[in-house]
C-alpha cells in the first residue's frame, strides 16, 4: 500500500506512550538534555534543550551520545557520568 501525503509521518503513526515513559530531562554541565533509557543506567541523548549554539557544537553532549547516570551519595541528586 502507499500513502502519499502533506502529513507528517509522526502525526499519522504517532509513537507509542512507552517510548515517551522512557525519556526524561537532565542537566549536564549547565545545559539542559533529552535523554532516553536503553539499559538499567545507560541513557542515550535525544535533544539538546538550548538556544546557545555552542552547546551544538560541543561532542560530549551530542545527540546519539551514550551516558551512564548515577545518583550522587553526597547530595542526593542524579548525576551523569561519562
Amino acid at each position: 500500500m502507499i500513502f502519499y501525503t502533506m502529513v507528517p509521518n509522526e502525526l499519522i503513526f504517532p509513537t507509542l506512550d512507552e517510548e515517551y515513559k522512557k525519556q526524561s530531562v537532565v542537566e549536564v554541565n549547565g545545559v539542559q538534555l533529552l535523554v532516553q533509557e536503553t539499559t538499567n543506567s545507560q541513557f542515550e541523548i535525544v535533544r539538546i534543550l538550548s538556544s546557545d549554539p555552542n552547546h551544538f557544537l560541543d561532542s560530549q553532549i551530542c545527540p546519539g551520545q551514550k551516558v551512564t547516570m548515577s545518583i550522587s551519595t553526597n547530595q542526593g541528586n542524579y548525576g551523569i557520568m561519562n
